[in-house]
């Protein structure tokens, strides 16, 4: 599990580095064992946060306190367990005034103590267990992070592949359909149609060996060696 701590107080990222140590120690034959990467600097941390398990933060002297700066981060398109931990800001209870909390924020107070540390490093893996993996999408315009389902279908145009979603968006990226394909090809819902076009299966209506009709009123042109894929894919889906 790889650990990102983002606090201010040198003192407290210290101590909080030794205890993450030390459960690192004792989980290695369990959980695994835990990378730690030390930020005082918000603006650091937020340049690459995906390839983080876990955040612990704490935020106090600048503009955007810690819980902000979670928010920051969900945004984005973290679903990593976010640990918030309060010295003088109480997190949780600003958290719980919000509108909507995100389910992946978890809470700890300072000074920390062994036995809460342990406790919310249990909810950590379980969240970090359970969440959905995201899909990474690069273009021009930014970097985005989708869910497999939403992902509607792709299709390739000049030098790139224009990647379609369900909320109607279109993301050109800079690729070519086979390795993005590979790039997804772990989510059993995509399903590769011919070279120039592939389709999430949850959006499929009706197929045929040379056409497949989305649900929106989408045309794609597929090939019978295709026609395996898609209903093996079918077959799952209906399955799960």
């Amino acid at each position: 599990m790889h650990i990102a701590i983002c606090d201010e107080n040198i003192a407290d990222r210290k101590q909080l580095e030794r205890l993450l140590g030390r459960e690192s120690d004792k989980r290695k034959n369990d959980t695994g064992v835990f990378y730690t990467d030390s930020f005082g600097q918000p603006e650091v941390l937020a340049k690459n946060p995906m390839p983080y398990d876990l955040f612990f933060i704490d935020l106090i002297t600048d503009e955007a306190d810690g819980l902000t700066f979670a928010l920051s981060l969900c945004k984005f398109g973290v679903s990593a367990p976010i640990v918030l931990c309060s010295s003088s800001v109480n997190y949780k209870e600003a958290a719980s005034a919000l509108s909507e909390c995100p389910s992946n924020l978890l809470f700890l107070d300072k000074p920390i103590k062994t036995a809460e540390l342990s406790a919310v490093l249990n909810q950590a893996v379980t969240i970090q267990q359970n969440r959905i993996p995201t899909i990474e999408l690069r273009s021009e315009a930014g970097t985005f992070y989708v869910q497999e389902d939403d992902i509607v279908y792709a299709v390739s145009h000049d030098n790139c592949i224009d990647v379609h979603l369900k909320n109607g968006s279109r993301i050109p990226i800079i690729s070519d359909i086979y390795n993005f394909y590979d790039e997804v090809a772990m989510f059993t819902h995509m399903v590769l149609l011919t070279g120039n076009a592939m389709c999430n299966i949850v959006y499929v209506d009706k197929y045929t060996p040379f056409k497949v009709y989305l649900k929106d009123g989408t045309k794609l042109k597929s090939s019978p060696f295709a026609l395996k894929d898609i209903k093996w894919a079918e077959k799952r889906y209906l399955a799960e």
